[in-house]
């Protein structure tokens, strides 16, 4: 824990020497054209980091204010990240100074996303630096968003001696959508002791849906359960109020995460997004409720499975496989759309059991190969292939002389992922 230093007079004027000394010529120069009014409320800001220590009630009033300013203060708070602050007279005589201001303004920029700040953010968790600022830049980077430089740097701090460092590489990997460091959190979780477990579960919990697979996933061992439980909790409750976000992605991703948390009390919110303005927000917010047990959902993707539109029924494939992958819900009813009058039921539901690997529907698609639809025929033929089952050789290999040429070319296509077995 970082002490909590009281703002006291000596604290400012050596501040405002360490301002003077490491920025002279950005602060002096700013003042020399007339500061404009948020160029003066934010070096103000950067007064306050300057003069408290990380995490005391000071510093973090200032956070929370550069945060409010958003956007217009990232030129000055990326300034504070350069590295040549750390050389010379200025970062010997205000290395502490210097260490609560990066750590602020990482945390800041990260706050508010500025994806510009990913290269100097990088730079700032080498072990050149200390613990507070390569803490705060560790997790910023997991905020500003993906890029690759962001990724490769995240990546190196999986290798640090230090559990927390590696702990916090980890989740910002995960913020990123890259998913390969997940075992390093769920063994912080169960593993690395209870402080350790707790800094990991309250990341994750901070994470927004980010963090929901990770954290379902510890639930199920059954260890720190409670801490888990309301961790879901307080996850779940913060995704339902993002359901009315005003950015669509925030809404899909949001009502994706519910499906995960798997918690009734979302099931009344994830209906009223069944006629969301956007088309993706529609079919995530059905799976997820097709996933919580709510029929609602389930016709919502089949009635979208049988529609004339192609745009429809793609998104609702898309759907009923994430669905089918996840908890195997909609497989029953899968299987019985291949009896269906409708061909376009009967191709869909094919696919969708194709690319979910359903190997129980081996016998059903067997039977479609003498459907009277040529696009029914085909979409089993890839979905026979998609299943690899040898018993299928037979039947591919009639289809492979089919009168159609879609037909003949994919059952050709599924032969070749049989093998010559």
């Amino acid at each position: 824990m970082y002490s909590v230093k009281p703002y006291n007079a000596f604290a400012r004027p050596r501040a405002a020497a360490f301002l003077l000394t490491v920025g002279a010529s950005f602060f002096i120069g700013a003042s020399a054209t007339g500061c404009s009014t948020t160029e003066e409320q934010v070096s103000a800001q950067i007064d306050v980091l300057a003069g408290n220590d990380v995490g005391s009630e000071r510093w973090n009033g200032a956070v929370d204010a550069l945060t409010t300013i958003g956007r217009p203060g990232a030129r000055q708070l990326v300034a504070l990240l350069n590295p040549a602050l750390y050389r010379g007279v200025a970062y010997r005589g205000f290395r502490d100074e210097i260490e609560r201001t990066a750590a602020g303004a990482a945390t800041v920029l990260g706050n508010i996303r500025h994806k510009a700040a990913s290269a100097s953010m990088g730079g700032l968790m080498t072990v050149a630096y200390r613990s507070s600022e390569r803490l705060a830049a560790l997790r910023a980077l997991g905020e500003l968003g993906f890029t690759d430089a962001a990724i490769t740097a995240l990546k190196v701090q999986l290798k640090d001696k230090a559990p927390l460092i590696r702990l916090l590489a980890s989740v910002s990997l995960v913020k990123l959508g890259e998913n390969s460091a997940q075992d390093t959190i769920i063994n912080a979780v169960l593993h690395g002791g209870q402080e350790l477990a707790e800094t990991a579960i309250g990341e994750l919990e901070r994470a927004n849906f980010h963090g929901v697979p990770t954290l379902v996933d510890l639930h199920r061992s059954g260890e720190h359960g409670a801490r888990l439980s309301k961790a879901l909790e307080r996850v779940r409750d913060q995704l339902i109020d993002q359901l009315d976000d005003d950015d669509p992605e925030i809404r899909r991703a949001s009502a994706a995460g519910l499906g995960d948390v798997a918690d009734a009390l979302a099931i009344e919110p994830l209906f009223s997004l069944l006629e969301d303005p956007s088309n993706l927000v529609r079919f995530y917010a059905a799976s997820a409720l097709v996933r919580l047990g709510d029929t609602r959902g389930g016709e919502f993707l089949f009635s979208a499975l049988a529609d004339a539109d192609p745009i429809l029924r793609l998104n609702a494939i898309k759907s009923l496989v994430r669905v089918q992958q996840s908890s195997g819900g909609v497989e029953s009813r899968l299987l019985a759309c291949l009896q269906h009058d409708n061909a376009a039921l009967r191709s869909g539901a094919a696919q969708i059991l194709g690319q979910a690997k359903v190997h129980t529907a081996l016998d059903p698609l067997l039977s479609l190969i003498d459907d009277s639809d040529a696009q029914v025929r085909w979409n089993t033929a890839i979905a026979l292939g998609h299943l690899g089952a040898a018993g299928s050789r037979d039947a591919l290999e009639k289809l492979s002389d089919d009168g159609d040429e879609t037909v003949a070319y994919y059952a050709q296509w599924a032969l070749q992922q049989l093998g010559s077995g």
